[in-house]
């Protein structure tokens, strides 16, 4: 998906670099998720936590290739109230994958590796956050869908975990730790799409400049001035991104390194 040559002529000259990269990598997104995946856990425990971290990996390419394809198209038609809301999902995915795959699942993986032998124990643990990262939960949906899952086949008992979301202002906080240009960078994203002044601005126009203004197409978008000076800050999202998916990936293990490994 492309920017519209008219958008392309409107943003600052510095930013038109950064167009031709996010559709890189939007492109690239979408060569990602060419098949559908289906949830169908298996029993033996080292397939299983394979098949979370597949799960796992198709569900973040495609949340953040629909991200990037919105944003393109919000873009596209001067609708940057939509891409405050957007910018905001992106800072929030990410600072969620980077808890769990940096923060969680990396650390008790060495602790894995370092056994002797790996217990069940320890691959039950690491399937218990698996699961709380793809199911995780601050909304009861089993009663918002329970007629609609009706005809599905039914999971054994115990192989669907109630766990409880960490809180995204959790991650943050950790996130914001190591990096702390991310705290001015969500405070800002979050006034763009609260009820307020900074959501405001996103849909007003400046009329002959000095007059601001809303509705109607006269004069230039505010929003416009936003985007100049938040696009570079957000698609440098992206490098985060690539490093926790690709850890993701590559913590997968051989089946035959869990067989010679796993003890009771």
């Amino acid at each position: 998906m492309k920017f519209t040559p008219a958008f392309r002529q409107q943003v600052s000259e510095q930013i038109i670099p950064l167009l031709d990269r996010f559709e890189e990598i939007e492109t690239i997104l979408a060569g990602e998720i060419t098949e559908t995946r289906i949830w169908n856990p298996p029993q033996e425990l080292p397939e299983l936590v394979n098949h979370y971290l597949d799960m796992l990996w198709v569900v973040y390419i495609s949340k953040y290739h629909l991200l990037c394809q919105s944003l393109i198209q919000a873009l596209n038609t001067e609708n940057f109230f939509l891409y405050g809301m957007i910018g905001r999902s992106l800072i929030e995915h990410t600072a969620i994958l980077k808890y769990y795959v940096s923060g969680k699942m990396l650390p008790l993986g060495q602790t894995i590796l370092s056994q002797e032998k790996i217990t069940e124990a320890s691959i039950e643990e690491l399937i218990i956050l698996l699961d709380r990262h793809l199911t995780g939960k601050r909304f009861d949906w089993d009663s918002f869908l329970e007629d609609y899952f009706d005809e599905l086949e039914q999971p054994q008992q115990g192989s669907v975990l109630k766990e409880p979301q960490v809180n995204v202002l959790t991650c943050l906080q950790k996130w914001i730790k190591e990096d702390s240009a991310i705290a001015g960078l969500y405070e800002l994203f979050c006034d763009l799409v609260h009820p307020n002044l900074g959501s405001t601005l996103l849909i007003s126009r400046l009329v002959e400049r000095h007059n601001i203004g809303v509705g109607g197409s006269v004069g230039q978008p505010v929003g416009l001035e936003i985007f100049n000076r938040t696009f570079e800050q957000l698609i440098a999202l992206f490098q985060e991104v690539r490093a926790q998916l690709m850890q993701l990936r590559e913590f997968k293990f051989p089946e035959s390194f869990y067989r010679t490994k796993i003890q009771s």
